[in-house]
Parts: structure tokens; sequence; C-alpha cells
């Protein structure tokens, strides 16, 4: 193809680009829903190039006042991305988010902080109630399409407090996780509280997950804690335990 044609086409995919990403979002949104499962869009205005929605309903979660950019440099790695910010429970949350051609939907660079009675409440576990703050630095967010996401990066919870069904002390809670062919793995622990806690995760697209690793007692535990771990932990040399816990999400 001599270079005038190569000039030409050039032009017209330039061209197109210009008009969808300048084009009305609440337009081509809609058609963009067969990509983006368990994503809802509420009050849209802009375009794809710089845009805002009212309420973003994200795997469950509400996300508000979203505003968006786009990212063209993303390009260059085969996706279209945008970076975000949002309210998440009142709080500021920022991301970049995207739809790779070989990835699928995924989320990256996401920052942010909740409260830990919030994270449960969308979690959907309603069984024991928390207090303390929950920051998440994540570098990487894949699998959006369906099933459990997996996550790369660094989720933290202080001070760590469970209020009921009884009450437990734990300090300061810290995930640490990477990705591997699609499973999330990670180190948790705990410390400054009534239990130390140093443990290997596992977490499967299915939502299926297990925590194997030491507990310590640092402190007076609630009886019923005494009671778990001496039934489904073994008592190990200095006084400590060892866990092996394997259960399933639900969602």
């Amino acid at each position: 193809m001599n270079k005038p044609w190569r000039l030409a086409l050039f032009g017209v995919a330039a061209f197109v680009l210009f008009l969808v990403l300048t084009a009305p979002a609440s337009k081509l949104l809609p058609l963009l829903q067969p990509q983006l499962p368990g994503v809802q869009f509420s009050g849209i205005s802009g375009s794809l190039w710089s845009g805002r929605a009212q309420l973003v309903q994200a795997g469950g979660v509400p996300l508000n006042d979203v505003r968006w950019h786009w990212r063209p440099l993303a390009l260059f790695t085969g996706a279209l991305e945008v970076g975000v910010e949002a309210q998440l429970s009142r709080q500021p949350l920022h991301a970049h988010a995207g739809l790779g051609l070989f990835s699928g939907a995924y989320a990256a660079d996401v920052t942010g902080s909740m409260a830990a009675s919030d994270l449960l409440f969308l979690s959907g576990m309603h069984l024991a109630e928390l207090s303390g703050q929950v920051d998440f630095d994540l570098d990487r967010v894949t699998g959006l399409g369906g099933g459990m996401p997996a996550v790369a990066g660094v989720v933290s919870w202080a001070p760590a407090r469970v209020l009921a069904p009884l009450q437990l002390d734990l300090g300061k809670a810290q995930l640490e996780t990477q990705i591997d062919a699609g499973v999330t793995h990670g180190r948790l622990v705990a410390s400054g509280g009534v239990l130390g806690v140093n443990g290997d995760v596992t977490l499967n697209p299915d939502g299926s997950y297990s925590l194997v690793g030491d507990v310590s007692k640092q402190g007076g535990v609630p009886q019923a804690v005494d009671k778990f771990l001496d039934t489904f932990a073994e008592p190990v040399a200095g006084g400590g335990y060892r866990l092996q816990w394997s259960d399933r999400i639900q969602f």
C-alpha cells in the first residue's frame, strides 16, 4: 500500500475515533454494556472522552458522583482506559478502569478508604459488627466479568475491632496480595491486638478461599475464640496454634 493510501486510512481511523470519543456517553455506554457485566450507569452526561454519572453500580457496589477522562496512552497496551474519580461510602476513590482487547474488564491503581462497617454491609455479611477504617491501595483488579475478582495490592484495617457478636481487638490487620493465573494469593498479618495472625491466604474465582497460618494469643480473648481455636486449630510449641481454614464466599 503506497504512502498516500496509508495516510488516508490513518486519517479516517482518527476521525472515527474522534467521533466515538466525543459522542454523548448516554448513547454509547448502552452499546458497551454487554462488555461490562455487573456494571450499571445512571444520570450520565458528557462523552466517553470526559463525562460523569450520578451513580454507577459495579458488582453491587454503589459509586456516587463518578467522573472520568480518557487515557489515550493505554491504546498502546491494547486497552480502552479511563481515569476515574468517585465517592465510595462518602469517601473519595481514585482508579483507572479499562477494557482490554485480551484481558477483558479491569481496574488499576485503585486507592481509597471506607469504614469497616460499610465494607461488611456491601459484602452482604451481616452476622458481625466491625469498627475501624479500611484503606486500600490496589495495583490491579481482574476478572470483573463474573465470579470473584482477582486482586493484587494492599488492604489495611486499623484499628481492627470486632464489636459483635463478640468483642475482639486485633490492633492492625494487613493483607498484601498478588495474582497468579487468575487466583489471588496473599499474606495476612495482624498485630497489636489480643490475637496475632501470620498466614497465607488463597482466594479462587469461584469464591472458595483458604487461610493457613499461625495464631497466637497476646492477651485475654473471649471464651468463644478459645473454643474455636481448641476445636479447629492445632496447638503448637510455645502456646500458639496452627490454623488451616477454608470456606466459600457466597455472591
